[in-house]
């Protein structure tokens, strides 16, 4: 009876290791898929969501969202991000769905959101000065959220939120 109960407990925890480790980075590389409709380290720009459109998990139809899949294996990422009134932010999510970092348009302190994204591998030369973001992965989400005050304001602000770059460095 101990030996299957030992048994029983040993297999629990490998079930619960295994699923705690491998769920979130499977979750997040289905997300990836679902939101790579620009090429890799380009921003896409999606319509409002909508009961029908939901690229985002759980969207909210007063945010225009802009998504970006990137890879910083090989060199770091300097992404540009115009604010937008009344808020804009910018998040990143790490390949196992850790949020890792967010910056709004309070926090910015300039016109727009300049950050350059590392991962744990990236070479850091010629980065001084710059506001950097440490990615602990090297493949992940870059999530810009906008609020959108009013039907007629979004052409506005989609002509501003296109305007948004990512170049590798």
């Amino acid at each position: 009876m101990t030996r299957w109960l030992v048994g029983v407990l040993l297999g629990a925890a490998v079930v619960h290791l295994a699923a705690v480790t491998a769920l979130p980075r499977l979750v997040m590389r289905a997300a990836m898929a679902r939101l790579q409709s620009a090429a890799v380290n380009e921003f896409a720009h999606p319509p409002l969501a909508t009961a029908a459109a939901r690229g985002i998990v759980r969207p909210s139809p007063d945010l225009a969202y802009s998504s970006l899949v990137f890879d910083v294996s090989v060199h770091p990422l300097a992404v540009t991000v115009p604010l937008t009134a009344p808020y804009t932010s910018l998040s990143g999510f790490a390949a196992n769905t850790d949020n890792f970092f967010a910056i709004n348009d309070l926090t910015a302190g300039a016109p727009e959101i300049a950050v350059i994204v590392v991962g744990p591998s990236t070479p850091r030369g010629g980065l001084s000065g710059a506001r950097i973001v440490e990615s602990p992965s090297e493949r992940g989400v870059l999530l810009v959220r906008r609020v959108v005050p009013s039907a007629a304001a979004f052409a506005e602000i989609d002509a501003v939120r296109r305007r948004a770059s990512a170049e590798l460095r």
